[in-house]
């Protein structure tokens, strides 16, 4: 016996479907439904919500990637903020006057502005980070095409920024995720 709506196979003293909850319906044993390809169909659609809306694969994942992106770029900054107050001896000499050793001064003493560019640079990609993180939220209909390409400019930087990047591109690059995207870009923003 088979579920007259999904197809899964139900047992005889079974009441209702294990797969979509139908209640059972006797039909002659071993016989799939009359409607085959209408209940493959209903099992290959996206995941309910509480409320009983259908969220597609982008809805599903657009909140999270938002909100990943715009911590991100906080966790871009914090990284560098560690890492200039560590070098900030190297480049502005801040741990006084060393005159020791074989070298005299401090080994990046005369390479002072690779600070300022580093740090203008790393902002200008935090920002970038938010950008996106916000076009998402709002659903702007520049910010899948904008998430894709932040998500390529980021994938080389290992661990946080490759992960981020990979499911960016696995939520958003495929054509089925450009056409839902469109769908709901014109409705309300989720932050």
């Amino acid at each position: 016996m088979f579920c007259s709506a999904c197809g899964q196979p139900i047992s005889p003293g079974q009441g209702f479907c294990t797969r979509c909850g139908r209640p059972a319906v006797a039909a002659a044993a071993g016989t799939p439904p009359a409607n085959w390809q209408a209940a493959q169909a209903y099992a290959a659609q996206p995941y309910p919500t509480q409320a009983g809306v259908i969220l597609g694969r982008v809805q599903r994942h657009l909140q999270s990637l938002s909100v990943l992106w715009i911590a991100y770029a906080v966790w871009t900054l914090f990284q560098w903020g560690i890492a200039m107050s560590f070098f900030g001896g190297f480049f502005g000499n801040y741990f006084g006057h060393w005159h020791h050793g074989p070298f005299g001064d401090m080994p990046m003493a005369h390479m002072a502005w690779l600070g300022p560019v580093i740090s203008i640079t790393l902002f200008g990609r935090a920002v970038l980070y938010v950008v996106t993180g916000i076009g998402l939220s709002r659903r702007a209909p520049w910010a899948r095409v904008l998430a894709i390409v932040t998500a390529f400019l980021t994938i080389w930087k290992l661990f946080l920024g490759t992960a981020l990047a990979i499911y960016t591109l696995w939520a958003l690059m495929p054509s089925a995720s450009g056409e839902e995207y469109r769908q709901i870009e014109s409705h309300q923003p989720v932050l």
